[in-house]
C-alpha cells in the first residue's frame, strides 16, 4: 500500500483513530508520519525513534488481565534479549515483541493462552508423513515430564520405569 500523503513510498505506519464511534485511518510512510502534525505531540511524539515501551505502551486486553503496570524499565523486570520487550510492555499492550518472547515470558503467558485457546500446545492438523514422528516426540516429552515429577516426588521405582521407557523410545528412532 502506498503512502496516502506522498503517494511514492510504501506505507509502513498505519494509524487508526476512533472518536465517538467514527473510525479514521491513515497509512503513511515513516517520513510522512514523522512530519504529520497530528503525531507531533502526545503519545505519538518521537514514535519512530522511541524505545519499545514508549512506542507501544498504549494499553490492551492482556494489560487488563495482568493488571496495571508501569511501562518504564524497572530493576528486576525481565527483558527479551532479542527485541527488548519487557514484562511491562507485554502487560500494557497485550502483544509480545517477537517469537523469542514466548520462551522468555512463557511462564507469564501460559495461563492466559490456556484461558483464551483452551490449550498451550498446537493440536490441529499435522503434515502428512510427520504424524508418527510428532507422536513419538510428544510421547517422549510427556515421559520426560513424568520422569521429572517422579524424581521430585522421590518415586525412584516409577522414575526407573519411565527412564527405561524413554531409552527404549529413543533407541527405536
Amino acid at each position: 500500500m502506498l503512502c496516502q500523503k506522498c503517494k511514492k513510498n510504501e506505507a509502513t505506519c498505519h494509524f487508526r483513530q476512533v472518536i465517538n464511534g467514527k473510525v479514521s485511518e491513515r497509512h503513511l510512510c515513516a517520513e510522512c508520519a514523522a512530519d504529520a502534525p497530528e503525531f507531533n505531540g502526545g503519545e505519538f511524539a518521537d514514535m519512530f525513534n522511541a524505545p519499545f515501551e514508549s512506542a507501544f505502551g498504549l494499553g490492551g486486553l492482556l494489560g487488563h488481565l495482568l493488571g496495571p503496570s508501569d511501562t518504564g524499565r524497572q530493576r528486576g523486570v525481565r527483558v527479551c534479549p532479542f527485541c527488548g520487550a519487557s514484562e511491562n510492555d507485554i502487560a500494557s499492550n497485550g502483544r509480545v515483541g517477537c517469537a523469542q518472547c514466548y520462551d522468555v515470558f512463557g511462564d507469564m503467558l501460559s495461563p492466559y493462552i490456556r484461558r483464551i485457546h483452551g490449550n498451550t500446545e498446537h493440536t490441529g492438523r499435522v503434515p502428512a508423513g510427520a504424524s508418527a514422528e510428532l507422536a513419538a516426540k510428544r510421547k517422549a516429552e510427556k515421559l520426560h515430564a513424568e520422569l521429572q515429577k517422579a524424581v521430585e516426588a522421590q518415586e525412584f521405582e516409577r522414575a526407573a520405569e519411565l527412564r527405561d521407557e524413554l531409552k527404549k523410545l529413543e533407541s527405536d528412532k
